[in-house]
């Protein structure tokens, strides 16, 4: 509804991407510019007891870099940082915080170029990034996905909203062991994939990252442009970890399909590029192909499954 309301007129030819994809695209002369905005907010993105300042900070700037990353071919130039605090929070905390989020700027070389500080009741991290896609860079979104193109991702699915779930079930005091430390560090410390959108780019139809759950960025490639997909769950890349901690296949696959904020990337590319791709990026996994049918359909060992949807809702 607030989509369709604010829509930008479709007769501004200098429009690359509008509202609903991962950022908003517009030609500024020979260059593509990105501005993407995501925000954190204490005890629904993040608890003080499960992580530290520092991490948080660092978590923030990386789902921003993550929506510019789903773009393709950008380099994001400079971060605003909205933040709101409670009154009483510790000068520590704070400095933690910005050193979290000096310290990602720094790693893309991205400068921190603004922002504002209000008072809340709880932290409130909203931060906005401008990307530049120089010259000849390629703007990627969701909607270009072909009947026959292949479906591909980045690394493994599931660790993040593993480590949510072990946090969920035993809390801080437990004595975790390396293996769900691991799963816990993949939660608190996600990583954009900025170099490999940046190497496979132009190959590439359609693109997102993953940031609420395979299944929802599937549906985003393919039934929110009225295409259909055939998801071959068996070919879904989990960790060794994660089958280490979960044993259950169900529960390995449900994590992959709807544990939140693995913040990999899921595209579609031409199957004469696959092979290339992966010589690209050699973690990139086949997961299935779109078609015209419409409707997303599951299959493991070759029998279609019928999936209910068990990830988190935003409202």
């Amino acid at each position: 509804m607030i989509k369709n309301q604010f829509a930008v007129s479709k007769d501004n030819k200098n429009i690359v991407a509008g509202i609903g994809d991962d950022s908003f695209c517009f030609k500024s002369g020979k260059n593509n510019i990105c501005i993407t905005k995501d925000m954190l907010v204490e005890d629904v993105h993040f608890k003080k007891d499960w992580t530290n300042p520092q991490e948080i900070g660092r978590k923030s700037i990386e789902v921003n870099v993550s929506d510019i990353a789903a773009m393709g071919n950008v380099k994001p130039e400079y971060a605003f940082i909205g933040l709101g605090l409670p009154p009483k929070t510790p000068e520590i905390f704070i400095k933690n915080l910005y050193k979290g989020f000096k310290k990602t700027c720094d790693k893309y070389k991205m400068a921190i170029a603004g922002g504002n500080t209000v008072k809340a009741d709880k932290v409130i991290i909203s931060v906005t990034i401008v990307g530049i896609g120089r010259g000849r860079g390629k703007v990627i979104k969701r909607n270009g996905a072909g009947i026959g193109d292949l479906i591909g991702v980045t690394n493994t699915f599931g660790n993040a909203g593993a480590g949510l779930t072990l946090l969920y079930k035993y809390g801080t005091k437990h004595k975790y062991n390396k293996y769900e430390h691991f799963l816990i560090s993949k939660q608190n410390n996600p990583k954009a994939r900025l170099k490999e959108a940046q190497k496979i780019s132009k190959h590439l139809t359609s693109l997102t990252d993953v940031s609420d759950g395979l299944y929802i960025s599937v549906d985003l490639l393919a039934k929110d442009f009225g295409k259909g997909a055939e998801i071959y769950m068996d070919k879904i890349p989990v960790s060794s970890i994660l089958k280490k901690v979960f044993r259950e296949n169900k529960k390995q696959l449900d994590l992959a399909l709807f544990g939140a904020e693995d913040y990999e990337l899921i595209f579609t590319v031409p199957p004469s590029r696959a092979k290339f791709l992966k010589k690209l990026v050699p973690h990139i996994s086949y997961i299935g192909k779109i078609d015209s049918s419409k409707k997303v359909k599951y299959f493991y060992d070759g029998k279609e499954q019928k999936i209910k949807y068990l990830g988190y809702k935003h409202f």
